[in-house]
């Protein structure tokens, strides 16, 4: 658990942009006749507590899950995990009658016994989950050496056309939910990207049937089996309820695109409902070089800004805020899907309602933390999707060290003049790029072996469209099916807001060094930050410890 300082706007007339050292609470109380001249001078130093105890649980649930998907553990291993955290509890329990712990300790015994309990616990539990699934992926009929086949399968998402305007296929992820061996239907649990004809209509959820060629040389890390080219689909199941109105609302909300620019048909979709099947090649290049591609996958910040919206048009009453929040969120998920970042940012979003709901403040590494945990043991392959990681180390980036230097700037830079409302304004707007991309320049170097050198600039000069293209076009998109002109003229101004984002990617992603490679890839990202972290730690040794010591001899 570590500590942060938040304070709050002081009030002056003759003031500096930049505050001064924190002082004890004081409280000048002008004459009657002041008027709205009278101020108030509060205390800046209270402490605000950043509970970290969950984030060793869930690094420990996400390597035990990567790990065991791929190295099934045997029971054994589990087992003895398992009773190590009984023995831990028990333990506590006993200690919690029997024993009292000090009074003046700044870790006391019993939280390190938990804090190892639930540590212990995360640990077993992901290993039995993942060891299953990887042990189920290997036996899975469906992975098999036969071209051939005969399956049948659930979208996942809805089919994108080929990139080619000459091809009249579309490809999909898909989970297999049945695969005929012999003469006998075998259930399946694994997923392929299928490439199939005339799936213009498709949409997720839909059940096919499909003969065709199984490739297990691409695409085929598990729990995939390889790709999928279908000779023959045919449609046996379409849901309907809620999926039957996504179906719908995507089609109408699609139509209505239709008269946009070429860009704005792509990306006004995107930011609005997280199709982005339609965004241009060349602009998904340019968004890639520039770190923008998180703008057409709703995560965090577009719940953010639907959740601040809701807040300012609603009054203030607790109930009927909570209760808006919840359908806001449920209608979300249905309208986007169950992606990984839309699951994410609404749990997080949850446990911070509940939390309004209970009058207690919300932690917000902590909802993070339960929620990857709870993510990974309910599907252990999530732990080795990069889509997943990138959202879950923006998300940490956000919630904790780019929160910590906003408040750092609310705190030194003065918010009663003109100066210093823009300071602090633009370093909420460069701390969360900067440090997203921090956070998740690994991964990216990864993957592409660059490093996006003007994703902050880019993030810092598309951010005031964010708001307007996610606004404007999920209310398009709920408005589609009841009122298509409504929707046609949202759409159109939500077409305002992505052209500015569009020329913002192709402008910096034109500019020299906007895909730097970095020699040694990874490795070389991983030593510098290593070396930035010792010297950070060494710097934090210093300050405590050793330059306390040299001043009291420097006072003998």
């Amino acid at each position: 658990m570590s500590n942060d300082v938040e304070g709050e706007e002081t009030g002056g007339e003759e003031l500096l942009p930049i505050a001064q050292s924190p002082q004890p609470t004081t409280v000048h109380q002008s004459s009657p006749g002041a008027g709205k001249r009278a101020h108030q001078v509060t205390d800046q130093s209270t402490p605000r507590m950043i509970d970290l105890r969950l984030l060793p649980a869930a690094v420990a649930t996400w390597a035990a899950t990567w790990w065991a998907t791929a190295h099934p553990v045997a029971w054994p291993a589990i087992v003895l995990c398992a009773l190590a955290a009984l023995s831990i509890a028990a333990s506590y329990a006993w200690n919690r009658r029997h024993a009292l712990p000090p009074r003046h300790a700044l870790t006391p015994p019993r939280s390190v016994r938990l804090a190892a309990t639930l540590l212990l616990a995360t640990t077993a539990c992901a290993l039995a989950v993942a060891s299953a699934a990887g042990q189920s992926s290997l036996l899975d009929p469906a992975r098999s050496d036969e071209s051939p086949v005969h399956v049948r399968v659930r979208l996942l998402r809805d089919p994108t056309p080929a990139s080619s305007g000459f091809s009249r296929r579309s490809r999909a992820r898909v989970r297999i939910l049945a695969v005929e061996v012999g003469q006998r239907w075998l259930t399946s649990n694994a997923t392929a990207l299928v490439s199939a004809p005339s799936w213009r209509d498709a949409a997720r959820g839909d059940v096919y049937e499909l003969e065709g060629s199984l490739d297990t040389t691409f695409a085929a890390e598990p729990p995939s089996v390889g790709a999928i080219r279908a000779r023959s689909a045919q449609l046996i199941e379409r849901p309907g309820g809620s999926d039957a109105w996504r179906r719908d609302t995507h089609r109408a909300f699609a139509a209505a695109c239709q008269p946009l620019p070429r860009d704005a048909r792509g990306l006004v979709p995107g930011m609005a409902i997280g199709d982005d099947r339609l965004v241009p090649s060349d602009l998904a290049d340019a968004m890639t070089a520039t770190s923008l591609t998180h703008l057409t996958a709703v995560s965090g910040s577009h719940i953010v800004i639907i959740l601040a919206t809701l807040n300012l048009l609603l009054p203030a009453r607790k109930p009927l805020r909570v209760g808006a929040t919840i359908l806001v969120l449920a209608t979300i998920v249905i309208l986007v899907g169950p992606e990984a970042s839309v699951l994410r940012s609404v749990c997080v979003a949850s446990v911070a309602s509940l939390g309004l709901v209970l009058g207690r403040e919300g932690q917000a590494i902590a909802a993070l933390c339960s929620v990857v945990t709870a993510t990974l043991l309910i599907d252990p392959w999530a732990s080795r999707s990069y889509g997943f990681a990138l959202s879950a180390l923006a998300a940490l980036a956000v919630v904790g060290p780019a929160a910590a230097l906003a408040r750092g700037a609310k705190r030194r830079v003065r918010g009663d003049t003109r100066i210093g409302k823009v300071l602090r304004r633009l370093a909420e707007l460069v701390c969360v790029p900067a440090l997203a991309e921090l956070f998740t320049a690994p991964l990216i170097v990864s993957l592409s072996g660059t490093v996006p050198v003007w994703g902050i600039a880019a993030n810092v000069a598309a951010e005031p469209a964010v708001p307007v293209a996610t606004l404007a076009g999920l209310s398009g998109a709920l408005l589609a099916p009841i009122s298509p002109p409504t929707s046609s003229a949202c759409a159109r101004v939500a077409s305002w807001a992505t052209g500015w984002i569009a020329d913002c990617a192709r402008f910096f992603a034109a500019l020299p060094g906007s895909r730097t490679q970095v020699p040694g890839g990874v490795g070389t990202v991983l030593s510098l930050y290593v070396c930035v972290g010792v010297v950070w730690a060494s710097w934090r040794a210093w300050q405590h410890w050793v330059r306390p010591l040299v001043d009291e001899a420097g006072e003998l």
